[in-house]
Formats: structure tokens, sequence, C-alpha cells
């Protein structure tokens, strides 16, 4: 008699989620806007802000975080409700309120300028026109995650991994990359030999090894 393993249960979450096309959006000195004060508006702002972008706020109130921000002049903090005209020239939107009727005036708003839209609640029904990615960052290097608001659990567990996995190091790592390609830029004048060496130095574990032990040793 022979046993056979369980078959794995099959689970279904009725109509698939959309396919999103992953892109790295340049938002350097564009308009963005945030409605709503609290923690998720916070993040959503600080996230912008490293991506250089010009950032307003909009919330009756503002946590500490953001009035810390306010205060040192990072972002314009505007204490009141949000009304559709404060998304004249704006970029994009990130609704991160916990009030759904605001978040929808957020979205039709958006909608009606063709602002692109990003809404932070988990519980939207309606879709953005993006989701903020987890992301890791490593200087140059950026690694982005999302399960499309299926899992944020797992998203997070997932960057978790890939921070373990990419060390600090690969910041100067990239960084060597990006010299050593200019060097073979003016070096190498055949493209698929200066095509070939770079491969062969990105693939090198040898000099992996040497920049995780240099920042271990620091």
């Amino acid at each position: 008699m022979s046993l056979s393993a369980p078959a794995a249960p099959v689970v279904t979450t009725g109509d698939p989620s959309p396919f999103l096309y992953p892109v790295a959006l340049n938002v350097r000195g564009r308009r963005c806007v945030v409605v709503g004060g609290g923690s998720v508006g916070a993040r959503k702002a600080m996230a912008l802000l490293a991506a250089e972008a010009v950032v307003t706020v909009i919330a009756p109130e503002a946590g500490e975080a953001l009035r810390v921000l306010a205060q040192d002049g990072r972002v314009t903090f505007l204490s009141e409700m949000f009304s559709p005209e404060q998304l004249e020239e704006a970029f994009l939107v990130i609704a991160a309120t916990n009030r759904s009727e605001v978040n929808q005036m957020v979205a039709e708003a958006a909608r009606a300028r063709g602002v692109l839209l990003n809404l932070a609640a988990e519980a939207e029904e309606e879709a953005g026109d993006f989701a903020a990615m987890a992301t890791v960052r490593r200087g140059d290097l950026v690694i982005g995650v999302t399960t499309g608001g299926a899992g944020p659990a797992l998203t997070s567990r997932v960057r978790q991994d890939l921070e373990a996995r990419f060390g600090l190091y690969w910041e100067n790592y990239v960084a060597l990359l990006g010299a050593m390609r200019g060097v073979a830029k003016r070096e190498i004048a055949d493209p698929d030999e200066r095509a070939k060496a770079l491969r062969r130095l990105a693939a090198s574990e040898e000099v992996r090894r040497r920049m995780a032990g240099s920042e271990g040793s620091a």
C-alpha cells in the first residue's frame, strides 16, 4: 500500500487583480499632493521627499511627523479639508485618509484633472493609477515589491528578506560598477567586448565577497 501526499488546496479569490506595469517614476521637482495627516500620510510624504518631489500635505490636522516636516520647511502643509481645486498643477496625488468619502472625492478630482492617483487605504474598492511598492534601496539599486494589495504582510516579509540578502555594501558595489562602466566606455572601443567585460565584472563573486568583507570590517 502506498501513501501519496494530499493535494494542495485550491484557493479562489474571484476576479484576478489586474497586471500592474512596473515603472520607476521620476517626480523630481514636481508637485505631489498627499491628502491625510496621519502616519500613512507621513510615510508617503517622506517617500516623495526622498525622490525630491515638491510635496503638499492637506489635512485638517497633522501628526507629529508631518508637523516636524512642515516646521522644517520640507513640505507645505495646508491645515484644511480637501477641495478639488487643490489638485491644480499637481503631478500626482495620494489619498491617505481613513475616510472613504474623502478618498473618493480625491479620486474623482484626480480623474477629472488627469492627475496620477494612488489610494493608500487597503480597503478601497476603486483601484488607483499606481501602487506604491515596498522598496529596498542601496544607492542606485532600487528593488520594488508589490502584491497588488493582495498580501501586504507578504510584501513586508519579502522586503525584509531582500534587505538581508542585499546588504549595505551593495551601495558601494553598484557605485563601483557605474564607475567601471565609465572606464570601459573610454578604454574598450568594441561594444561587444565592452559588454562582455562589464558582465564579467557584474557576475564576479570575488568582487562581491571583497565588498561584503569591507562592510563587515568597517
